[in-house]
Formats: C-alpha cells, sequence, structure tokens
C-alpha cells in the first residue's frame, strides 16, 4: 500500500473539513512504524469529523471516495461515513467501477472496502431511542424493548438496496484474483467473491474455473475461498 500518497491525501483533505488546525508533519527520518501510527491517528480523525457531520460528508464524497481505492480496507473509518450519507449503492457502484479498473492494488482495495458496505448499519432510531434514555424520558427497559424492535425491523432507504449489485463485486474480484499474479493480494481477495458459478450471470464459468486452478494449487494460502466461506453480500 502506498501510505505516503494515502497520507498526503488524508492531510489535504483534513485541511478542508477542519480548517484552521495546523497541519503536523513528520520528521524526514520517520521509521514504518511511526508513519504507521500517524496514518492510522490522521484516517481516524477524517473518519470521525465526517461521520459528525454527514452534510458534509456529501459536500466532499468525490474526494473521499477515491481514497478509499489507496487504503487497504482493513478499517471501517472511511467507509461508514460515506454509506451513512449516501447510501450503500452509491458507495458500492463507485467501488465496482474502481474494482474494474486501475492498478491490481487498487482493485484489491477497492473489493476490501465494498465488506465494509455490506456490514455497515443504519442507526437511524437508536440514536434518539439512547439520546431519550440519558435524558430520562424513557427508562432502560423500556429503551431495551425498542432497540430490539430496532434490530428487528431495521430502518431500509432505496439507496441501501445492493443485492442485484453483489454479482459485479464478486466478477472483478475474480478476475483480480486470477490475473493479478501476486498471492499477498490474493489473499485478500479470497474472502470477496464465491466460487460457485451459479451466483454469476451466464458466462463466468470459464473465469472461476481459473480461479478454482490457482485456489488448488496453494490450498494453505486460499483455504477459505475452496470452503464455500466467501463472497461479500451472501448470507455464509
Amino acid at each position: 500500500m502506498d501510505t505516503g500518497l494515502l497520507q498526503h491525501s488524508l492531510d489535504d483533505l483534513l485541511c478542508r473539513i477542519l480548517p484552521g488546525r495546523p497541519r503536523p508533519s513528520l520528521p524526514a527520518d520517520a521509521d514504518a512504524q511511526e508513519r504507521y501510527e500517524r496514518l492510522g491517528a490522521t484516517r481516524l480523525q477524517v473518519g470521525r469529523t465526517l461521520a459528525a457531520d454527514p452534510a458534509l460528508t456529501v459536500d466532499v464524497a468525490a474526494d473521499v471516495l477515491p481514497l478509499l481505492t489507496l487504503d487497504n480496507g482493513l478499517t471501517s473509518q472511511l467507509v461508514f461515513p460515506l454509506v451513512a450519507a449516501l447510501g450503500r449503492r452509491p458507495v458500492l457502484t463507485f467501488l465496482i467501477d474502481r474494482a474494474g479498473n486501475g492498478s491490481w492494488q487498487a482493485r484489491t482495495n477497492s473489493c476490501s472496502a465494498a465488506y465494509w458496505v455490506r456490514v455497515w448499519h443504519s442507526t437511524a432510531g437508536r440514536d434518539e431511542i439512547i439520546s431519550a434514555t440519558r435524558e430520562g424520558t424513557i427508562t432502560w427497559e423500556q429503551a431495551r424493548a425498542l432497540l430490539q424492535e430496532v434490530a428487528r425491523h431495521p430502518h431500509w432507504r432505496t439507496g441501501d438496496q445492493v443485492d442485484d449489485l453483489w454479482p459485479s463485486l464478486w466478477a472483478a474480484a475474480a478476475d483480480t484474483f486470477v490475473h493479478c499474479q501476486d498471492n499477498e493480494l490474493r489473499r485478500q481477495l479470497q474472502s470477496a467473491f464465491p466460487l460457485d458459478a451459479g451466483r454469476y450471470p451466464p458466462g463466468h464459468g470459464p473465469l472461476l474455473d481459473r480461479a478454482r486452478t490457482i485456489a488448488d494449487e496453494s490450498p494453505d494460502l486460499f483455504g477459505r475461498l475452496l470452503a464455500n466461506g466467501s463472497g461479500f453480500g451472501i448470507a455464509i
């Protein structure tokens, strides 16, 4: 992962969304651990700032979305605010497009970010219940019952319906898995797509056969893919 470019892009974004904030710098001889910690702290601050202001997130979404292709997708810090502000569908549509274009690393990062689109859940209703409890408007027992009801009947927006999009993400992930020639990236990708051709539109059988052959040659690396324990958007 090119952490230098991601760090620079996050610093620029943070200066825009928190004007007046002094721009921190690392010494030229900073080691890898210092750079890693600085990147993590910056990403966290950007994510928290966006999560606290969905309107701001909408305004800067065109600048935040491309950052997902630079990040390795190990955290939800950039994805969750985007999904909360824009909806699952616009974010996943962007990631599917980028999963089929650019460097192998960028394609892989896009596929990894899609995981967080899958697991994000709206907090609509929940935050109000918790606030009412803290203010003493309702009791904790009443809050527990209301929260259980929210969990049983989650709030869905039109922009959160994405079941029809997952096959396109799987196809892009499988294509990168087959062609990238990098087993580290392949290990990152193996959770993103299933090998079951029946889950894809017609015509993907040969691609999935090639993916299975690669996985069969290194079962110690790609055991999850071979065990049918993969595929974002699938109830496993």
